[in-house]
């Protein structure tokens, strides 16, 4: 059978000088472990992310199997949770051993009956063939060490038809370093990333280079991805 997928890419251009990179609040030195903890970590998602403007791309409905991928504390998984209904399923994946943790804690506290936790390995998340409707990456494509490997694990995942949203960060002035450099930068030119994704076997749909905007923080904090 032959697989035809269709991929739509969003990509996040920094607006302003922010140099950072993403980064949560600090809840604690355990993590957040409550309702009111993970939403007051949750609260920058909308203005800086546009997070619903993400998940209205992804264009999942009630139903549908879809992924989380690199889903990190789980703020998209709880989001997705709830568009795709009882009825779907909803596959967080990371392969960090905090994020588990945080996925677990967050699954338990806010009841969500539909979410499934997979713990991936660096050059495959381990998703079903063939099954999902969509895959969301948020903030994690320049985490991959293996790129063409996750690619090609996540269009296998898609059904016929699928579609992949990718949002990450990039600032212009760095568009013209090495890929390697710009990892180091939480950061990657949306070109490089058109260009793998499509080497995967995605088309591309659209590609909206100011979608995000990244915030600066100053001080210390911790650090959570997806």
């Amino acid at each position: 059978m032959t697989l035809t997928c269709v991929g739509l890419v969003v990509w996040a251009t920094i607006i302003g000088q922010a140099r950072n990179f993403q980064q949560e609040p600090n809840i604690g030195t355990r993590g957040p472990s409550t309702i009111e903890d993970f939403k007051a970590g949750d609260g920058y998602r909308e203005p800086y992310q546009k997070a619903t403007g993400i998940l209205k791309a992804l264009g999942a409905t009630n139903g549908d199997w879809v992924a989380d991928g690199g889903a990190g504390s789980g703020y998209y998984t709880l989001r997705l949770s709830s568009i795709v209904g009882p009825e779907g399923k909803v596959l967080a994946e990371d392969i960090s051993d905090s994020s588990m943790r945080l996925l677990k804690t967050r699954t338990n506290v806010f009841g969500l009956q539909n979410v499934e936790i997979v713990k991936g390995d660096a050059d495959n998340p381990k998703l079903p063939p063939d099954r999902l409707a969509a895959v969301l990456v948020v903030d994690t494509y320049h985490h991959f060490d293996y790129v063409q490997q996750m690619l090609d694990h996540m269009l296998h995942a898609l059904k016929p038809g699928g579609r992949m949203v990718i949002a990450d960060y990039s600032r212009r002035e760095d568009h013209g370093r090495a890929r390697a450099d710009q990892l180091k930068r939480h950061e990657i030119n949306p070109s490089i990333v058109r260009g793998e994704v499509e080497q995967a076997g995605f088309r591309v749909l659209s590609c909206d280079e100011e979608f995000l905007t990244r915030r600066v923080t100053r001080g210390p904090s911790k650090v959570i991805s997806g």
